[in-house]
């Protein structure tokens, strides 16, 4: 018999959500997996992994080369690599950068805050609804953003990027 048993009682407690704080961690080639997100941050890794998040997420990061992934909802939606293929059905931010990655979502903030788009590299392929008031960051070169919704704040720099309002 443990000589304190409410003492380790509460080290579980204290630990537990620590535990439950970590980022769900996929990382490999050419997985294929369904993940309930359950208010979890994920973090994709890796090359070529077919992914399908599913519930609420906290912050989405897809890192490396030619995932395939969807989500149904994020806080915050990070895109990083090459050539990656993400679909969103709603995100507070999106932050794109290095270069051909294919990204379509909804963006919506959460008042007061605006939702917010951040792109930087090149060859970004964007379609974007935005629902709500919107800031967005368009730089690089050889992007194009495809969007339509409420008319978003834009700021743009770089070499031959393309925005085009769809009906």
């Amino acid at each position: 018999m443990p000589k304190f048993p409410l003492a380790g009682a509460l080290l579980a407690l204290t630990l537990a959500p620590l535990a439950q704080a970590e980022p769900v961690s996929i990382d490999g080639v050419g997985l294929t997996r369904d993940v309930p997100c359950q208010g979890q941050d994920v973090e994709i890794t890796g090359s070529a992994n077919h992914i399908r998040l599913t519930g609420t997420c906290g912050a989405v990061t897809v890192y490396g080369s030619d995932h395939q992934v969807s989500l149904e909802q994020g806080g915050a939606l990070s895109v990083s690599g090459i050539q990656n293929q993400v679909t969103a059905g709603r995100v507070e931010r999106l932050e794109v950068d290095t270069a051909k990655n294919r990204v379509q979502a909804a963006l919506e903030g959460r008042a007061p805050n605006h939702a917010q788009l951040e792109v930087s590299g090149a060859d970004h392929n964007l379609e974007l609804v935005f629902k709500g008031p919107a800031v967005v960051n368009l730089s690089g070169a050889d992007n194009q953003l495809r969007w339509s919704g409420s008319e978003p704040l834009m700021t743009v720099q770089g070499v031959d990027n393309r925005i085009e309002r769809q009906p």
